[in-house]
């Protein structure tokens, strides 16, 4: 490991003692993390050119104090609990100069952010990687086509020549594309100059917030909603109101008969996330002919919309708004997510020029190959063919699992009926701990995840989305059955 420390020279302080401090400098820094293992002492004595009886003199100093200890036949690791002061300030960063400290406050973002930080519930957080993020599995992505596509292009001739081609929001041929593909799938009305292409998802929403959000603005957001979205915006100083759901997706009367003035709506209308509902046509009308009446913006988050499971696809919101209220955002997340992250966004025309002014500011350079492979992904058929297909076979493993739960647990909870994406939303009867429902589920073989913290207004427990894209279906029954029986005795016991 090649580690930099600075042993500076301090009179009548032995170097084995100024190792040491640096060593503690290195881990109270972050530089060393906990649980991380330490530098070995024969690296740290040929990078230092200081003796080996020196190095292991100080790792001895560290060890007594806490900071490091040893794992036999693996060696030396940060320790968990530093023995730091919990009670001091985390807030500013601090410096010394002249044996004074001194401290540069956090902006007023960086602290909203803080704030945000401790209150997230991390249990969503931790568990999006175990449900693996909702994609589809490893045998539905076309890794041998994205192969084939990137291969194509990875010439160093052209990879110089494509360069010169990426404008702000894109490689124009990916633009092009995109706005082709989504007017067939999803009926969204657009030229190529409107579609903008970010790194990530969150990226495209990180910008609308910082082109329509001030601190102390007022957004209306669905409740329950994605949560990652209520963090970024709050870290923003927005206002939120929390507009509720049922059957038929956001009550837009809510949002149409409040006295408040809002800079957007935030709403999920395809597959509401996380209950899956779908925003009835007429409640996307009243909404989009509200939003022109009021100038105000409607952020529609197409989420999930690939996957439809015996109901009708209604086109997007995009599609019928006709007074250039919309930002259209979708993702090849549920499709594309272990190849390209990419975000799209479709902006309205009056924001056009801003939009791309403030995507130059913050993000002007994309990957040149997966952008000129997406748009080749597109354009010969392929992305549509993996949708369909894995369509089809994500409707096998749905049934599949629903089949399962209604055969071995329908007295243990009900299932929800909105048929799309790839999780099942199954509420729980019985007075089982939640903790404990998931920690059953994990012992058959199945990862569950609560949708409490997607609900802010009330504590809201005995919900979970049950991903199926991964389940194996000729096991699924033995599996369910074995989880419903541990339920059942554990509320007998």
């Amino acid at each position: 490991m090649n580690f930099v420390i600075n042993l500076e020279y301090k009179p009548n302080i032995p170097l084995f003692k100024r190792l040491s401090d640096a060593l503690k400098n290195a881990i109270c820094e972050g530089r060393l993390a906990p649980g991380e293992a330490m530098p070995s002492t024969r690296d740290l004595s040929v990078t230092l050119k200081i003796s080996r009886a020196t190095v292991l003199k100080a790792i001895d100093d560290l060890q007594n104090q806490g900071f490091v200890y040893a794992v036999a036949g693996s060696g030396l690791f940060v320790s968990e609990n530093l023995p730091i002061n919990e009670q001091a300030d985390q807030t500013p960063l601090a410096f010394s100069c002249s044996g004074q400290k001194k401290f540069v406050s956090l902006s007023d973002y960086a602290k909203l952010v803080q704030l945000q930080q401790s209150e997230m519930k991390s249990h969503w957080l931790d568990k999006l990687p175990q449900i693996d993020y909702g994609g589809p599995p490893a045998d539905l992505t076309p890794f041998r086509e994205w192969e084939r596509l990137t291969k194509r292009h990875c010439r160093a001739s052209d990879i110089l020549e494509l360069g010169d081609t990426i404008q702000p929001f894109g490689y124009p041929p990916l633009q092009e594309a995109l706005a082709a593909y989504l007017h067939r799938s999803r009926a969204v009305k657009c030229s190529a100059n409107q579609v903008a292409v970010f790194s990530t998802k969150q990226l495209r929403f990180e910008l609308i917030v910082r082109l329509l959000v001030d601190p102390g603005d007022h957004v209306a957001v669905e409740e329950p909603g994605y949560p990652e979205a209520r963090y970024m915006l709050i870290s923003h100083g927005a206002k939120l109101h929390h507009i509720p759901t049922d059957g038929q997706g956001m009550v837009v009367d809510r949002v149409i008969e409040s006295d408040q003035q809002f800079k957007f709506v935030y709403v999920t209308p395809s597959h509401q996330d996380p209950t899956g509902a779908v925003l009835s046509i007429d409640r996307r009308r009243r909404l989009l002919d509200w939003a022109h009446r009021t100038g105000t913006f409607v952020i529609e988050d197409d989420y999930d919309c690939e996957y439809r499971y015996g109901r009708k696809t209604l086109p997007s919101m995009q599609a019928i708004d006709g007074g250039d209220c919309v930002i259209y955002l979708a993702s090849f997340w549920k499709v594309l997510y272990r190849l390209v992250n990419f975000g799209v966004a479709v902006f309205p025309r009056r924001l056009l020029g801003v939009a791309e002014k403030a995507k130059m500011e913050m993000e002007r350079y994309l990957p040149v190959v997966e952008q000129v492979a997406l748009a080749d992904l597109i354009n010969e058929g392929n992305l549509e063919r993996c949708v369909r297909k894995a369509q089809s076979k994500l409707s096998i493993k749905r049934q599949a699992l629903t089949y399962a739960l209604t055969k071995h647990m329908k007295g243990l909870l009900s299932i929800a009926e909105e048929g799309g994406g790839t999780h099942q939303i199954v509420k729980f009867k019985p007075a089982v701990d939640d903790a404990q429902i998931i920690a059953l589920g994990n012992l058959c073989g199945l990862t569950i995840m609560s949708t409490s913290a997607y609900y802010v207004l009330e504590a809201h427990t005995g919900e979970f989305m049950l991903p199926f894209a991964d389940i194996d279906t000729e096991a699924i029954d033995k599996v369910v059955s074995r989880w419903a029986s541990m339920i059942e005795e554990s509320v007998r016991a």
